[in-house]
């Protein structure tokens, strides 16, 4: 089984940080937020092995470039998967589900 390089795009890691800081400052839920942190943490670490696992997303241009989505909580993450280069890029992370647009949006500003 082959172990992937997990990348994670400068607009998700600022997706994640607005996140977790909306849990912890708006909510005040301090915990709670460093908990989805975590959570979020392993599920992007998760996808160095088998991150073929998750659903391909459903609408074109993505569903031809291969993303998929894996949740955590209420949270969706997107990434592309590079098999020749044994890489995982993590492009976008979005509370609930994005509209269609905003998910085209995303995945062309993260190429």
């Amino acid at each position: 089984m082959h172990s992937y390089e997990v990348r994670v795009a400068p607009s998700a890691m600022a997706q994640i940080r607005d996140a977790v800081r909306y849990v912890r400052d708006e909510l005040c839920m301090p915990q709670a937020a460093a908990r989805l942190l975590d959570e979020i943490e392993d599920a992007v670490s998760g996808l160095s092995s088998m991150p073929n696992r998750f659903h391909v997303v459903g609408v074109e241009p993505l569903l031809s470039a291969g993303v998929r989505r894996v949740n955590v909580r209420d949270y969706s993450l997107f990434y592309r998967v590079d098999e020749m280069g044994l890489t995982v890029d993590v492009f976008a992370v979005f509370y609930g589900t994005p509209s269609d647009a905003r998910l085209r949006r995303a995945f062309q500003s993260g190429e």
